[in-house]
């Protein structure tokens, strides 16, 4: 038959097990919701990423347009503005050939 004091001994080295084997399973825990929490990371890393890059793209190819609009409608203006001008190139040269023949 075993003794109060072996039992209570049993008891207390049994208890140090469990202990034990609760601190090894919540460090595996703790590993394993790291691990999880770093890859969760990266991925949401990788996806913000790859995000940024579309926005990026998008935006280029926005800001190409807005350009080639900007462009486009410059050129007009400036074309516009030539043909006014060269409408005015002979009145202009007679007033110059006025200016002339009057100092002349």
């Amino acid at each position: 038959m075993t003794s109060i004091m072996e039992r209570i001994a049993e008891a207390e080295t049994r208890a140090d097990e469990i202990i034990e084997e609760a601190n090894r399973t919540a460090r595996e825990r703790v590993a394993k919701a790291r691990t999880a929490a770093d890859e969760s990371i990266a991925a949401a890393a990788e996806s913000e990423r790859r995000h940024t890059a579309e926005i990026l793209s998008q935006a280029q190819e926005d800001g190409k347009a807005i350009a080639a609009e900007v462009t486009d409608k410059a050129k007009a203006e400036t074309h516009k503005l030539i043909e006014a001008a060269e409408r005015n190139v002979p009145e202009a040269i007679a007033y110059l050939m006025e200016r002339i023949e009057a100092t002349v």
